[in-house]
């Protein structure tokens, strides 16, 4: 940044001060600051929702294994055992 410019608006007083911290990036406007917590609220909750999808896809793969296992259990119950 060219120093004649940091030093004019330093010497401008607060609204210098202001320009200064903005340009810098240490000041945001209120917008941007809106916009980024709606932006994390949107974030949330999808996060929340792919947490709910996968917490069911958990449980629909437990249900299937039982399912199957219990079919395999079943299938071996109903042979006669086989001779040596």
């Amino acid at each position: 940044m060219d120093s004649t410019l940091v030093t004019l608006l330093t010497g401008a007083g607060v609204a210098g001060v202001f320009c200064v911290l903005f340009v810098l990036g240490i000041i945001f406007p209120r917008t941007v600051v809106n916009d980024l917590k709606a932006e994390n609220a949107e974030l949330k909750a999808e996060l929340e929702a792919q947490r709910d999808r996968a917490d069911t896809a958990v449980a629909a793969a437990s249900a299937t294994r039982d399912i199957l296992t219990a079919i395999q259990v079943g299938r071996s119950l109903g042979r006669p055992p086989e001779a040596p």
